[in-house]
């Protein structure tokens, strides 16, 4: 495992900072820099494999955000970094959900895929729960609902006090029989 070097970070389609990860004795040092026009707090993520896996918490340094981690070989393996494949700010919602800017990349079907890319502009969440990702999309009154060819494997969620749909995505497809994801 080999993850020395330079990430670009984005938020959403925008590259706003970077990420260097450097040896630091036995340890991995993780270094961020960014800047962001958000409010409230937001993490550092890493996709890996289709995975969101959370690198730690922007916090306030000089004219924009940063973070600084050391993160043993270990560590790095328990939490199933293996590679890089984009770093990305999200912010934090109740019960553990992150703001998803990329949903097609959840689904396997070309057709679900462009439905995905229409959804990023929605502001939909997500949450891993083991080989599972869930996928929040918002149910307001003044906009219709999008996802219609995968609205019968929804089901009706309060999450931060707003009304969502959320779906279970396996494999790259949704299942039918949504277990409760974990609203508040």
């Amino acid at each position: 495992m080999n993850l020395f070097g330079k990430y670009p970070i984005y938020d959403g389609e925008e590259q706003t900072g970077e990420l260097e990860i450097s040896p630091w004795g036995g340890y991995l040092r993780f270094r961020a820099l960014c800047r962001s026009r958000r409010k409230g707090v937001f993490r550092l993520v890493a996709e890996s494999g289709g995975r969101l896996l959370p690198l730690g918490v922007m916090t306030p340094s000089g004219s924009g955000f940063g973070l600084e981690r050391r993160f043993s070989p270990a560590a790095l393996r328990n939490m199933g970094l293996e590679r890089i494949d984009r770093c990305r700010l999200t912010q934090d919602w109740a019960g553990g959900w992150q703001e998803e800017r990329e949903p097609a990349r959840l689904f396997r079907d070309p057709a679900l895929r462009e439905l995905g890319r229409t959804l990023g502009r929605e502001g939909v969440l997500t949450r891993q729960e083991g080989d599972a990702v869930f996928l929040a999309v918002p149910l307001d009154r003044d906009r219709p609902f999008s996802a219609m060819p995968i609205f019968c494997f929804g089901s009706p969620e309060t999450i931060s006090g707003r009304n969502w749909i959320v779906f279970r995505i396996m494999d790259g497809a949704p299942t039918v029989n949504l277990p409760a994801a974990g609203a508040d």
